[in-house]
């Protein structure tokens, strides 16, 4: 069984010759990324004694702008040092006695340290507890689990802090009635944190503003009870709404169950005059399985086609493409699409990658960076953005297209084992 992975090249070829264009932009993905780091550099603005008082920088830790990664960037970069803890100046050991915004506080015996000088400071890694939000002014309290479940997992990412585990959490909440007043304050912040042997505490609110949200977040320093940080931030109904309705898992499309999974159609979808139909064929599966599913098509011209379609909104910005087995009957072209929707622009834009099938089972790996504008979309004005962007998927295709299949005006194709990589 052969294995194709389709490389930014020849991705770049095949696609040109359907788009009819030969500069079709290539996707500028808006996936987020998170930075770890265990450094940041500082000044030494000022010397008491054995202390030494050094501004430290303001270094990127998140890029992305949905509101999951605003939020997560102001937690990170105000809790990056907590009062007591300890940590090293330029090699040397030291502990963070005052923080007053940028400026920290840093009792050491390292006496060679001068004014104006450039120095590095270790960040410690913190532990931090997250209770879940408040909502105020709607009933829906899964709501949030969606926003803590995202925001916990850049912030693992980011490598600055062990999280304590929900459901440990929840327990001690219950069990001592601390969650019964909603919002915690900073005496029962700093009491749940020592329960579970936390640093910080992240707790706060959701609440509904007309047709737009606001969240309200305080981190909460454990030992002493003293508030870090209020973090505010205002989140369009819109965007909140999609952020909501996101499936993060991967797909893992067998068809070995006789079911599809959400979002898949059980049937394709026919354009252009074309007749076709689809099911999962029970009698011949890829890598060993026992089933695929099946396409029959009839194109009655040139602008005919048939597509498989998965519609569920999705955020895949942390996979890094599309991979499925696929054959037919004969030498077929198919093309897989993907479209994204816009967070500031009313259109999509459609991304295409095509591929030339044979008889014998394949697999085709295909990364998103070599997904082009597709066929239809003004090249200079592609009906959106102009930008990939992965954590915005509302529709996942692979197509069969008369216009590139002039020869081959009826046939099957199977597809099976489709998901992310």
């Amino acid at each position: 069984m052969k294995k194709i992975v389709i490389s930014a090249l020849s991705a770049g070829i095949i696609a040109t010759n359907f788009s009819g264009c030969g500069n079709a932009p290539s996707p500028q993905s808006t996936k987020s990324s998170v930075y770890g780091f265990s450094f940041i550099e500082g000044k030494i603005v000022g010397k008491i004694g054995n202390k030494v008082v050094v501004e430290v920088g303001d270094k990127e830790i998140i890029e992305g702008n949905s509101y999951i990664d605003r939020l997560a960037n102001s937690i990170m970069k105000n809790s990056l040092f907590v009062i007591g803890m300890d940590t090293s100046i330029d090699g040397e050991s030291g502990k963070i006695t005052d923080i007053r915004g940028k400026q920290l506080t840093i009792e050491t015996n390292n006496q060679k340290l001068l004014n104006d000088q450039i120095v590095k400071i270790y960040i410690p890694k913190k532990t931090i507890a997250i209770v879940d939000f408040s909502l105020i002014g709607i009933d829906n309290k899964t709501l949030d689990k969606f926003a803590m479940e995202d925001m916990t997992t850049k912030l693992v990412q980011s490598g600055q802090y062990l999280v304590v585990e929900r459901s440990k959490l929840n327990a001690i909440l219950e069990e001592h009635k601390l969650a019964d007043s909603g919002l915690l304050d900073e005496r029962s912040s700093s009491q749940l944190g020592q329960l579970v042997s936390a640093d910080i505490i992240l707790t706060g609110t959701l609440s509904k503003r007309g047709a737009n949200w606001v969240a309200n977040l305080r981190l909460v320093d454990v030992k002493t009870g003293i508030i870090l940080a209020a973090i505010n931030e205002n989140i369009s109904g819109q965007e909140f709404r999609w952020e909501q309705a996101k499936d993060t898992a991967n797909i893992t499309e067998n068809f070995e169950d006789n079911q599809l999974s959400s979002g898949w159609l059980l049937n394709v979808i026919n354009k252009g005059g074309a007749e076709s139909s689809g099911i999962i064929d029970p009698t011949i599966g890829a890598n060993g399985t026992a089933q695929s599913y099946k396409i029959k098509y009839q194109f009655n011209n040139k602008r005919s086609n048939s597509f498989f379609m998965n519609s569920k909104l999705r955020d895949i910005s942390s996979y890094h493409g599309i991979s499925f087995y696929a054959k037919s009957d004969k030498s077929t072209t198919i093309r897989a699409s993907i479209f994204d929707k816009n967070y500031n622009d009313p259109h999509d834009n459609k991304w295409i990658a095509n591929l030339n099938l044979g008889t014998q089972w394949t697999q085709y790996e295909v990364p998103f960076d070599n997904f082009i504008i597709g066929h239809g979309y003004i090249q200079d004005n592609p009906g959106g953005d102009g930008k990939l962007d992965l954590d915005n998927i509302h529709r996942i295709m692979i197509e069969v297209i008369a216009k590139e299949n002039q020869n081959n005006t009826s046939g099957q194709i199977w597809i099976d084992e489709i998901t992310l990589y």
